[in-house]
């Protein structure tokens, strides 16, 4: 069940083939991004589903999580009501998908913080983002770096 996120959907052929489809976009100092952690699913079929990230469950084996403990953190997850600060950063990455969908770029995580970076970087605002002389200047780094 996908909760709490944003889906969109962009032409099959811009979604990079990886071995990992699930990323996690955010890091402490990422420009951006404000702190805050977000999980993207990149399907093979253009869809993408934008969350918040939930907590780590990589210590299997240490922790000794049971698919009981998995469920409700998880179900947490969905229920949990977003801050602002949240929201706005989902719009930006999602905002960053559809700038990269506009000017036929690929689709991959470092293009897209590549574009965060460069709209943090000009102080533009969420509803800015999808203008078509912004589109041109914030995916200028990503359109440079195909014709490599």
């Amino acid at each position: 069940k996908l909760s709490n996120g944003c889906f969109v959907m962009v032409p099959s052929w811009l979604i990079a083939r990886r071995k990992k489809h699930f990323i996690v976009l955010g890091n402490e100092n990422e420009a951006g991004f404000d702190g805050v952690r977000v999980e993207v699913l990149l399907g093979c079929n253009g869809g993408i589903w934008i969350q918040t990230a939930m907590m780590e469950l990589e210590d299997n084996g240490e922790t000794g999580l049971v698919m009981e403990e998995v469920q409700k953190i998880r179900n947490g997850h969905g229920n949990k009501v977003l801050v602002m600060e949240e929201r706005i950063v989902l719009a930006r990455v999602r905002n960053s998908i559809d700038a990269l969908k506009m000017v036929y770029c690929r689709i991959t995580p470092e293009n897209i913080v590549m574009v965060m970076k460069a709209a943090a970087d000009l102080g533009c605002e969420v509803m800015d983002m999808l203008r078509p002389e912004v589109i041109v200047q914030i995916t200028e780094c990503t359109r440079g770096q195909q014709k490599q």
